[in-house]
């Protein structure tokens, strides 16, 4: 009776867990919680996770979120890491190129720039001096190249290339009217007064901009 019994409740047993698989969907085993680690070489701190069987479609709802913490010793590296690439960038910056550049306009070429716009701008109004002051802007022509020559062989960091690149550009303007300021002395014909004053002022407002870079 007791061995009947016994079976009995076996039977019972299996039916209640043939019933629940059949009644319940298929399930899958997920792991949430967090997990405490040193990024750099994976160790683990505390591991506060647990698993769970839920639905499929619930799934997703159940992740594990790791939180870095790093050891004393990778503490120490990252510091000097990061004080390292701190120094460097702070080299960097004291070397862009920007400091020559400002140094390859001379505050002499800066007045003799003063002078050129002051005399492309009164001719055609005046009694031309030809040799004299086709003398005087020779002079500055050829001192606004070896300028240009110089700063072009200048080597600077990406960032500061734009600025080289503007300064350039307004010494090769300057060079322009130079030409035609000779041409015009040569001829006698000042009637390209205006593109020479032009390329004068678009030369100077490009510097003048690049001022508070400098």
């Amino acid at each position: 009776m007791l061995i009947a019994g016994a079976g009995i409740v076996v039977a019972v047993a299996v039916a209640v867990l043939v019933i629940y698989m059949i009644m319940t969907p298929d399930q899958v085993e997920v792991r949430y919680g967090t997990i405490v680690r040193d990024p750099i070489d994976g160790h683990v701190w505390e591991d506060n996770t647990q698993t769970a069987w839920v639905d499929p479609g619930e799934a997703g709802n159940y992740k594990v979120e790791y939180i870095d913490q790093l050891s004393p010793e990778h503490e120490q590296q990252l510091a000097e890491l990061q004080a390292q690439e701190a120094a460097e960038q702070e080299a960097v910056g004291e070397s862009t190129g920007m400091e020559a550049i400002e140094a390859a306009v001379p505050s002499d070429l800066m007045q003799d720039l003063q002078t050129l716009e002051s005399n492309i701008h009164t001719m055609g109004q005046d009694v031309i001096s030809g040799l004299e002051l086709a003398n005087q802007i020779a002079e500055t022509k050829s001192a606004l190249i070896s300028t240009y020559n110089q700063i072009a062989e200048f080597p600077v960091i990406p960032e500061a290339q734009h600025y080289k690149d503007q300064t350039l550009t307004a010494l090769n303007k300057y060079i322009q009217a130079c030409d035609i300021a000779l041409e015009m002395i040569a001829s006698g014909d000042f009637s390209r007064q205006l593109e020479a004053q032009a390329l004068m002022d678009e030369a100077t407002a490009i510097l003048q901009s690049l001022i508070p870079s400098y």
